[in-house]
């Protein structure tokens, strides 16, 4: 399956796991709770999906890289206590508490999480040393003498064989214990992670023509010749910032994330093309109905597709906005909702927006959005200032409507209603910030755009986003 498919194969089990019956018990006992061991390639994304599952829950999260423990700790050092049998003190080994398991403890105490997921990565890479107390941990959820708390979930993950020469077979005495899933690159569920998650636009525009190029790996004279989604996703924040510093973009530095010689040339090619159009995303122009005179209709389809590619990643850019204010409207009349039955609220909600205000967790335009509920909550008229708010936040939705429709009608008018268009706009309904915006408001317009716009034979897109907005 794809790491789509497994995200909600995972969430679906541990939500099993952790369902309760009328007396607080879980449903299924500890013993028939199999740890899901996740095995797939490295670098496509089996680390990631693991914390946002958490998040997406609810639940608290930990996550160790197993063969940076030695046995000592991740079982726990050897001390000798003094204990009585039969009337006589004897000396007895006994063994410190497990560094992992102390830090899922310590865990509960700072995210205030009772339950949660602890997510042991390249397991099946320990050394013989370990094998035996990753086999314990299976069968019994224990470290040496220590349990893991109840209400933790056990995960883990790790690479085949032929990519990690470090990799121990499991056997089947360790497979029979488990929940094994293996994962397998898929560009269909990268390429909704992508939209969702501001990869760059040239890599999404780039992969969409060669997707054959998210995964590769063979094994040459000189070593592995290889790309991951990974590479892809850290190139994109190394490209991200070397444009916000200027700094040239070269083949050398591309192929120190894909290190893929001719999947590294060919970005390369794609992203100097690319970047020829770039002006399109940051002008006003477009998205404010003043009129641009462009015809891109007589270039070839990699520039037209690269064009339409930073319309659907400006038209995602104030979707994302917008869909941000929604978030925060509702928010906030959530918190003043309950904090009529408790005004402690308010204080807690505060602390909440000011740590995330300072965190790395939230993204400049959410951050943005957020940022006035501060002070509307410590305000002597916090309904009067919310309700402002709320009308503000509705009139910026109407807007955000507004300039994305333009840039759909220009799209139309300078590249046609071609492939190109039809994958922009295709991509553009795929986005989660687009799909709270028009689930939110008033959007006839856009079914007369893309009446004539086909994903496939079969499906218009008029169709598609009129199944979003029912739900």
């Amino acid at each position: 399956m794809n790491i789509l498919e497994a995200k909600n194969e995972i969430k679906n089990t541990i939500r099993i796991y952790l369902e309760k019956d009328e007396h607080g018990s879980y449903v299924i006992s500890e013993e028939r709770q199999r740890p899901v061991l996740l095995i797939g390639a490295p670098g496509i994304g089996k680390t990631a999906i693991m914390s946002k599952i958490a998040e997406e829950l609810g639940v608290g999260y930990i996550g160790y890289t197993i063969t940076h423990h030695t046995r000592q700790s991740a079982i726990g050092l050897p001390f000798i206590s003094k204990k009585v049998y039969g009337g006589k003190e004897y000396s007895v080994t006994e063994y410190t508490m497990s560094e992992i398991v102390a830090s899922v403890y310590e865990a509960i105490e700072k995210q205030g999480k009772s339950e949660g997921i602890l997510f042991i990565d390249e397991i099946n890479c320990v050394s013989e040393t370990l094998a035996p107390a990753m086999l314990e941990l299976l069968q019994r959820k224990k470290f040496g003498p220590h349990k893991i708390p109840d209400g933790w979930i056990l995960t883990a993950a790790g690479n085949p064989e032929e990519y990690n020469k470090s990799v121990n077979e499991l056997d089947m005495v360790t497979l029979d214990r488990v929940k094994k899933i293996v994962v397998e690159p898929d560009y269909d569920a990268f390429k909704v992670y992508a939209y969702n998650s501001s990869i760059h636009d040239a890599v999404i525009s780039f992969l969409s023509l060669n997707n054959q190029y998210l995964f590769k790996a063979e094994r040459g004279v000189s070593g592995f010749s290889f790309v991951t989604p990974r590479g892809w996703e850290d190139l994109s924040t190394a490209i991200k910032e070397y444009e916000k510093l200027s700094i040239d973009v070269t083949e050398q530095f591309v192929s120190q994330y894909v290190q893929y010689p001719q999947a590294a040339a060919e970005f390369m090619r794609y992203y100097k093309i690319f970047s020829r159009f770039e002006q399109l995303k940051s002008s006003e122009k477009i998205e404010n109905g003043e009129k641009v005179e462009a015809d891109f209709t007589n270039e070839n389809f990699e520039v037209r597709f690269a064009i339409a590619e930073i319309l659907r990643a400006k038209a995602v850019k104030i979707a994302e906005k917008a869909s941000y204010k929604i978030e925060a409207k509702k928010y906030l009349e959530s918190v003043l909702k309950n904090a009529e039955k408790d005004d402690k609220i308010l204080v807690l909600e505060c602390e909440n927006l000011i740590r995330n205000m300072g965190g790395n967790k939230w993204n400049r335009y959410k951050k943005s959005a957020y940022k006035p509920i501060i002070g509307i909550l410590e305000s002597a008229n916090s309904n009067n200032e919310a309700e402002k708010f709320a009308i503000e936040c509705d009139e910026y939705a109407k807007k955000a409507v507004w300039q994305i429709t333009n840039v759909f009608k220009f799209a139309v008018e300078s590249l046609g209603k071609g492939q190109e268009t039809s994958s922009a706009v295709s991509g553009m309904i795929a986005n989660e910030h687009f799909i709270t915006l028009i689930s939110e408001t008033d959007w006839q317009q856009l079914y007369e755009i893309t009446a004539e716009l086909s994903i496939d034979e079969d499906k218009s897109l008029q169709e598609r986003a009129k199944k979003v907005i029912k739900g």
